[in-house]
């Protein structure tokens, strides 16, 4: 994938209509800006872009909504509250074959719901359209996007900890081995409702003391309020959780599903017209059209026979010619030799003009060759020209909607998610029922007693009806515990095999960033913990508090340079506040060595302070395009000019 055009209106700090620009004739792009300009704004663009909801930028927010988290990028410069986002790619280098995916939204109203559009070649594609997030998955899975596009800032963050949860389940991703975590914990939760519903003594001490409690109005009333927050909470959770199942579910071809037979019936109609373009090719091959390849000599026939023509035209005039003056001889006694003379040389030079007669075709031969070579050629040949695109244009759609249809759906998955979807919805609907009695009861009930004994009852019901014990509860959890010990022992089974790969190309990786070089030979991971351990030349152990923090940090990106690499995927890498906690040494590492190999386009978000005039003299034979966020005090708002801090780095 190569990004050729970032389109924002009223983004962030993006006021008004600005557009980037890529002529992707370096692998380099270097966008300036100091703190607070919108770098990071420009990296969550192209992930919203992308994803959408899928947003790994989104799901660590403190937003609990989408419509929230993007409500937030409204810029009201204008007074428009209208926002979208716009960016245009190419998923091979040398292809001319463009997509373009369109989200814009307003900030108007309490809700805000964002409207996609996705163009191909120019034109929208409704298919592309209604099946984006799926189509996003194919090209680059969302859980492994943060091994391209990622915060230098977060990045050193997680080298200096010593926990690194999240580059762990990162890598599961990328190992696809996060599915059976899924499962464990989908386990774990049926033990853990099991073991809730065989005793709660938790719940049955909160009953005793709501009755204990039931004459105190203002305690009663305070809890009230508590548990119609706590319900309200939940909804908005759920609704998150909803949106997000949904998004998974899109993405894993769920929508795809109810297209089948109209991409089929597509598909026949396109077949048809394909069969019927190639009948053509063969009625055209049955007639004329074989004839173009030889037209340069039937273009000699046609002048070899106009001239035979011409010939036998002459013959024949002066025999007519002959005869007639014969015949008028015998009337006319006068002096006749100028006439004679005329005929005479008439007779020379129809013989001087004479040629041998080598075709002698007739006359109507002669005019159907004419016509051929006049109109006749370049009909056919139209004809076939268009059969003959007819049948390549079909054929592509076809193996458009032939890629389409062998998506790998897993429709036991699906199925899956379809059931987890309506459930939240079913528990969505079933809070905002009990939020509305709640606030109904709070205004409904008079007095402290009845609004006392209304909370007990309520509670009481619902106490006994989680008491309904399953007689199979001791069955499910023998079976769960089994299957969780098999479970795991299969996962390290299957991490085993899966991380000398990435061992291995993480290794190579480090050595070529690395100034120490002879400190660390060989990296290796524990096929259990997935924890890293540094081998010196002579195989002891490096502790990994020898370790600097810029040299713990460029551990990390060799670990991303790594991931990236094995995941085969020729994508864009995206780097904001790319050399935090980096000494000199390890940033012309980046500098000289990653940056131009970590893709065929890396785009570096950096300050003035991060890439100066020293370190760009040294990276510019390998930086294309240029840009400088240039932020306007008065209007609050960042504007694009081309060139890197240009007039700045060296004067300071």
């Amino acid at each position: 994938m190569i990004i050729t055009r970032l389109t924002l209106k009223n983004f962030g700090v993006y006021a008004g209509i600005n557009t980037f620009e890529f002529a992707n004739n370096k692998p380099v792009v270097l966008i300036g800006g100091m703190n607070g300009r919108g770098k990071t704004t420009f990296l969550e663009a192209v992930l919203l872009a992308l994803y959408g909801a899928n947003s790994f930028a989104y799901n660590e927010s403190k937003y609990h909504t989408y419509g929230q988290y993007i409500k937030a990028f409204v810029n009201k410069a204008d007074g428009s509250l209208e926002t979208f986002v716009e960016l245009e790619f190419k998923l091979e280098e040398d292809t001319k074959e463009r997509y373009l995916v369109h989200r814009e939204w307003s900030g108007a109203g309490q809700r805000t719901r964002e409207r996609i559009t996705v163009f191909k070649d120019g034109e929208i594609n409704p298919f592309l359209t209604d099946n984006w997030s799926m189509f996003m998955e194919n090209i680059l899975p969302s859980g492994l996007s943060n091994f391209f596009f990622f915060d230098g800032e977060k990045i050193a963050e997680l080298a200096v900890e010593n926990t690194n949860t999240q580059m762990k389940e990162s890598i599961k991703t990328l190992l696809g081995i996060s599915v059976l975590d899924v499962l464990s914990n989908d386990i774990a939760r049926i033990v853990n409702k099991i073991t809730k519903q065989t005793g709660d003594q938790i719940k049955t001490k909160e009953l005793e003391l709501l009755k204990e409690k039931k004459t105190q109005a203002d305690v009663v009333l305070q809890v009230l309020d508590d548990t119609i927050a706590e319900l309200t909470l939940k909804t908005e959770k759920l609704r998150k959780k909803l949106e997000k199942t949904r998004s998974e579910y899109t993405a894993k071809g769920g929508d795809i599903i109810a297209q089948r037979q109209d991409l089929f019936n597509q598909r026949n109609l396109l077949s048809l017209k394909i069969d019927q373009g190639k009948e053509q090719m063969i009625n055209l091959a049955a007639g004329e059209l074989p004839l173009l390849l030889v037209k340069k000599y039937l273009e000699k026939l046609q002048a070899q026979a106009q001239r035979e023509h011409e010939s036998k035209i002459m013959v024949a005039a002066v025999d007519k010619v002959n005869s007639v003056f014969s015949d008028y001889l015998a009337y006319q006694k006068e002096d006749m030799t100028q006439v004679r003379g005329f005929i005479d040389y008439l007779e020379e030079k129809a013989e001087k003009d004479s040629i041998e007669i080598i075709f002698d075709i007739s006359d109507m031969s002669l005019y159907q060759l004419n016509a051929l070579l006049e109109t006749g050629f370049l009909k056919v040949k139209g004809q076939a020209l268009q059969a003959m695109a007819d049948c390549r244009n079909g054929q592509a759609k076809v193996d458009e909607i032939d890629s389409y249809l062998s998506v790998d759906i897993d429709e036991k998955a699906l199925t899956k998610l379809y059931k987890k979807m309506k459930t939240i919805e079913q528990e969505i609907v079933d809070l905002e029922i009990s939020i509305a009695n709640e606030r109904k009861k709070r205004t409904a009930l008079h007095g402290d007693a009845i609004r006392a004994t209304s909370e007990y009852n309520h509670f009481v019901e619902q106490y006994l009806s989680e008491l309904e014990l399953n007689d199979d509860s001791d069955r499910i959890m023998k079976y769960s515990h089994f299957v969780t010990r098999i479970l795991d022992e299969y996962k390290v089974r299957l991490q085993e095999r899966k991380i000398g790969v990435l061992a291995q190309t993480m290794t190579s990786c480090y050595k070529n960033l690395a100034n120490k070089k002879n400190l660390i030979d060989q990296i290796r991971m524990d096929a259990v913990t997935l924890d890293f351990e540094y081998l010196s030349t002579d195989g002891n152990v490096v502790p990994k508090e020898s370790l600097s923090a810029g040299e713990k940090q460029l551990m990390v990106i060799s670990l991303l340079w790594a991931l990236a690499i094995c995941s085969k995927k020729k994508l864009p890498v995206i780097i904001d506040t790319p050399l935090s906690r980096m000494d000199s040494n390890h940033r012309i590492s980046l500098i000289t060595t990653y940056f131009p190999q970590a893709s065929d386009q890396t785009i570096i978000l950096s300050t003035d302070s991060e890439i100066d005039g020293r370190y760009y003299d040294i990276m510019k034979e390998n930086v294309g395009d240029e840009f400088t966020l240039v932020y306007n005090d008065d209007m609050k708002c960042s504007t694009i000019q081309k060139g890197y801090f240009v007039g700045e780095l060296h004067d300071n």
